[in-house]
């Protein structure tokens, strides 16, 4: 995956916690009275590693948390074997409430493909499809200056399904009989992440 992507993505993600930081005092009132729930953002970097070696990962959720739960919605960057663009549901729990705590964490959605046609050679050419994704593991949250805020660091499995359809180039093949051959992928990774969650 061009690293543009990852730095474009980095950035975007730096800008979400200098917004989110600025923003803190407001995200902590109620969302209405009588409700102890408040905006918040996850902001993440780490690495997916698995059979086919290693890969970049960043991600970015928001959502709304209420006492020790979380849920929302997350895009990201996943660079391992074929670079993708994961959109996902996260849902969260810390463990006790409290500034330094463990966590757990599930994910689940959908990931696009960087590139959806790659030219193979003169002749052939592969099309990847949207695929299935998920995330999940435990972490620890470092604490900061309230409950729910602070530094995370986390592991857990991840899977991604990348299905390939193998075929004739049009442009190459004037007249022929389409055929194609489908592969997939069922990848199983560990991914390691830090981050911030304001």
């Amino acid at each position: 995956m061009p690293i543009k992507y990852f730095l474009f993505f980095a950035l975007l993600t730096l800008g979400c916690v200098f917004i989110t930081s600025a923003q803190e005092i407001k995200q902590e009132q109620p969302a209405k009275k009588g409700c102890s729930c408040s905006f918040s953002s996850i902001n993440q970097l780490g690495t997916v590693g698995g059979r086919w070696g290693i890969g970049p990962l960043v991600q970015s959720v928001n959502g709304v948390r209420y006492k020790t739960w979380f849920a929302g919605i997350g895009v990201g960057i996943d660079g391992y074997k074929r670079g993708s663009f994961p959109v996902f549901l996260d849902v969260r729990k810390d463990l006790f409430s409290k500034s330094l705590t463990p966590f757990i964490y599930a994910d689940a959605g959908l990931h696009f493909p960087g590139k959806k046609i790659v030219s193979d050679n003169q002749w052939f050419e592969s099309e990847y499809s949207t695929g299935f994704y998920s995330d999940a593991g435990i972490g620890y949250k470092l604490g900061g200056s309230r409950p729910g805020r602070g530094a995370i660091v986390s592991a857990g499995y991840s899977y991604k399904y990348i299905e390939r359809e193998y075929r004739y180039k049009q442009s190459a093949c004037v007249n022929c009989t389409t055929s194609y051959t489908t592969y997939n992928s069922y990848l199983h990774r560990i991914s390691i992440k830090i981050g911030w969650q304001l």
